[in-house]
């Protein structure tokens, strides 16, 4: 009997611990890919997925220059994440609904990359992959 209700709670235990893991796509993702592919990355890839959603938040920053200095600076540009077709020059953003896929830009390995949004006197700040690995492993590490 008592074998009967540890294995109870042991699979209860189980089943509630892969529940909380369950990653779910961000829905800014669904502005970028197919239904398909991230049912794939839910169900067989989730790490990747949950690189993806922390990403969303967590690749770049939004800061306020000098015209005089976002000047400088390349303008950050649309990208159709359809056919990865590079649009015209960002005029402004909507910082609340901000989604980084659906921007063109590169970024670099080992230092921060900046681009000017229109001639607000604002850029966005690209995190360096170096920082960001540093980052999401220190975050999936606390979480």
């Amino acid at each position: 009997m008592r074998n009967i209700v540890f294995l109870i709670g042991f699979f209860s235990f189980v089943s509630v611990g892969i529940m909380a893991q369950s990653i779910t796509p961000d829905p800014r993702l669904d502005a970028v890919y197919s239904e398909e592919y991230l049912q794939d990355l839910t169900n067989n890839y989730p790490r990747d997925l949950q690189y993806k959603n922390w990403y969303l938040d967590n690749a770049y920053s939004i800061v306020q220059l000098s015209v005089e200095k976002c000047e400088q600076m390349p303008f950050l540009k649309h990208l159709d994440p359809v056919n990865k077709n590079i649009g015209n020059n960002v005029e402004d953003i909507d910082e609340a609904n901000f989604n980084v896929y659906m921007y063109h830009f590169q970024s670099e390995y080992d230092q921060n990359v900046y681009y000017r949004i229109g001639n607000s006197g604002k850029a966005v700040v690209f995190e360096s992959g170096l920082n960001l690995a540093k980052k999401f492993n220190k975050y999936t590490d606390e979480n």
